[in-house]
């Protein structure tokens, strides 16, 4: 039950992201665009979930009772990889609000497509 709340929780983030995204920018004028835009988001992301894991590392090489260099204590204690985490997840709501940016860009390109032909584009039939 837990997850389904947390679920909604980030949907909500994620359309929230949506608005302050399309207040600041318009959608994309294309595919090549949404993509473009929505794979950087995803390198981001990756980056950030990267940081964790790395950190992670270390802190098992502590539980493990190795020596890790000092300049790794402040960056890698549980507290800092928490923060790394939120930060993973805030880059994956960018994911999520950017494909559905990438989705109202198609959805207005269609309509804009049917309403300068009279005809709809795309479809067979």
């Amino acid at each position: 039950m837990a997850m389904i709340e947390l679920r909604k929780e980030v949907e909500t983030a994620a359309l929230a992201e949506l608005n302050r995204a399309n207040a600041k920018f318009p959608l994309f004028a294309s595919t090549h665009e949404g993509y473009a835009v929505t794979l950087e988001e995803v390198e981001e992301a990756q980056e950030a979930m990267d940081n964790v894991k790395s950190s992670m590392g270390v802190l098992w090489d502590r539980v493990r009772g190795r020596e890790i260099a000092p300049f790794l204590e402040k960056e890698t204690s549980p507290t800092a990889i928490y923060n790394q985490a939120i930060d993973a997840a805030c880059e994956m709501v960018q994911v999520a609000a950017m494909l559905l940016k990438y989705e109202m860009s198609q959805a207005e390109a269609g309509h804009q497509a049917m309403d300068n032909s009279g005809m709809e584009t795309g479809k067979v039939g």
